[in-house]
């Protein structure tokens, strides 16, 4: 018997409103430059929020500190009540909190079941293994009502649809914490809707969604 992404990394079940994660004096100093001013927020499971602001405001440096890109200069994390350092990348993605770029930073030359389970591909049965990792991904996008196929390469769809690819990933990976940057830029109205539909979906199942 086989194992997929899925299997290893389960939906997670959150309780609706418990606190998921909190700053506190956060920030972020470069020399001569103030990239982000303090930041004090608390997020809950299965809430939505909209951060907005002008350019150089902070909003990309408050998602490169959340997703363990760069080290904060100072203030403090605590992810569901712990104090956590979100020192890497690794270290976010370990708790849940998974980001969803403007920029799709998946890997284009590979298939699109690929990039869904990259970096957690069991390939102890070769072909069939692969055989089988396409017919995941192709369930789970289905599910997601995603008109999209499992087994072209990543490069061969258009930029709103390799978002929607990115988003899925995420689905896949026990996310608790999903960072949208300005996902709608590159979508047509149709890949909105649909992307618009996820996100309802994952608040109902108690993911935290910027």
């Amino acid at each position: 018997m086989t194992s997929t992404a899925q299997e290893l990394h389960p939906a997670p079940v959150l309780e609706p409103g418990r606190t998921i994660l909190e700053l506190r004096g956060l920030e972020k100093r470069y020399p001569g430059t103030h990239a982000l001013k303090p930041v004090d927020l608390a997020f809950k499971s299965g809430e939505i929020h909209a951060i907005v602001g002008e350019n150089g405001a902070g909003k990309s440096t408050l998602i490169k500190l959340l997703t363990g890109v760069m080290p904060r200069t100072s203030g403090e994390i605590a992810w569901e009540g712990q104090p956590a350092a979100l020192a890497t990348p690794h270290e976010a993605m370990a708790l849940g909190i998974n980001a969803v770029h403007q920029e799709v930073v998946l890997c284009r030359h590979l298939t699109v079941a690929a990039n869904m389970f990259l970096g957690e591909e069991n390939s102890r049965f070769g072909i069939l293994q692969q055989r089988a990792m396409v017919r995941q991904a192709q369930t789970i996008i289905d599910d997601l009502g995603f008109d999209l196929p499992a087994h072209v390469t990543l490069g061969d769809l258009t930029i709103g649809q390799q978002q929607l690819i990115a988003a899925a990933r995420a689905t896949v990976r026990g996310t608790k914490f999903l960072i949208f940057d300005e996902p709608t830029a590159y979508l047509t109205r149709k890949e909105a809707d649909q992307l618009f539909t996820l996100i309802r979906r994952l608040k109902g199942e108690g993911v935290t969604i910027i």
